[in-house]
């Protein structure tokens, strides 16, 4: 009878939420499914193939190709991303002189539109026009300079370095977060102990964030998954396919050459990809619990 009476006081409090999730995730989620089985004409009409979109996308190299692409963006800017946001994280948390401006200029970039952002850096990565090039030559590293939207080799770390300029704010948000629900008395007895800060922060304060790390690393390869306004405004995927990534692709496909179908089955077979991908994560990442 309690039990009973419980569900009735929660209910009416989930079902917004169920509702919201299932018009917004599960429903498209499962016309997704249904679309990547059909065929469709210009027309507009369709009609059932089964899992034949499936089996084209197994001898498709360009997917292939950008699939390596998209887990090669992820990895690259997880590693410019995750250093930098836990060292200005950790910086800032000293409390040093003029933190509020540090903290403006590090969450700035966030607010600005994936389009600005993209443009701006396309600016600033042209060989002729741009500063970084300019900048390099100034500094003696002249040998440095290169077309880095325009060479195969830079392309993808390029859009990748202006992926973590314009988010970095956001990560270093969370980390810091995580860095204030640390338990005080823990760090003070390895202060006691003469534990020098640099020592807390390698032992104590990185293990015991291992879970938000984990949950962190998830959202960086979603994110990184759908960096697709970076890479089409700055290189539309090339030179040469070097930077192109699954979401731009299925751009193409369904808008530039109507096939819907197979859009959707690739986009189907990246979220298989990534959610086995997130349990690998999930298990090398996993810890022992920690109470504190």
């Amino acid at each position: 009878m309690l039990r009973h009476a419980q569900r009735r006081i929660i209910l009416p409090f989930v079902l917004p939420a169920a509702a919201l999730l299932g018009l917004f995730f599960v429903y498209p989620l499962v016309r997704t499914v249904v679309v990547s089985l059909s065929e469709y004409s210009r027309t507009g009409r369709s009609h059932f193939v089964g899992l034949d979109k499936y089996q084209e996308l197994l001898h498709d190299p360009a997917y292939v190709s950008t699939l390596k692409n998209s887990f090669v963006f992820a990895l690259i800017g997880g590693v410019l991303l995750f250093p930098l946001s836990i060292a200005i994280a950790w910086a800032l948390k000293q409390r040093l002189r003029g933190e509020s401006f540090f903290r403006f200029c590090i969450f700035a970039p966030v607010v600005l539109s994936a389009a600005v952002v993209s443009l701006m850096w396309k600016f600033l990565y042209n060989p002729t026009l741009g500063l970084i090039n300019p900048a390099l030559e100034g500094i003696g590293l002249g040998g440095l300079t290169r077309a880095w939207l325009g060479d195969p080799a830079t392309a993808l770390p390029a859009i990748a370095l202006t992926v973590v300029w314009q988010g970095v704010g956001i990560w270093v948000i969370l980390i810091s977060a995580g860095f204030e629900r640390l338990p005080t008395e823990v760090l003070e007895a390895g202060r006691i102990d003469g534990a020098s800060e640099w020592r807390l922060f390698r032992s104590v304060m990185l293990p015991m964030m291992r879970d938000l790390f984990r949950v962190l690393v998830v959202l960086w390869i979603v994110q990184a998954m759908q960096a697709f306004a970076f890479v089409h405004i700055m290189t539309d995927g090339g030179p040469f396919g070097s930077s192109d990534i699954v979401a731009n692709l299925m751009y193409r496909t369904a808008f530039d050459q109507g096939d819907f179908g197979l859009a959707a089955a690739m986009g189907i077979v990246l979220v298989v990809v990534m959610l086995a991908v997130a349990l690998l994560v999930n298990k090398v990442m996993k810890s022992h619990d920690i109470e504190y």
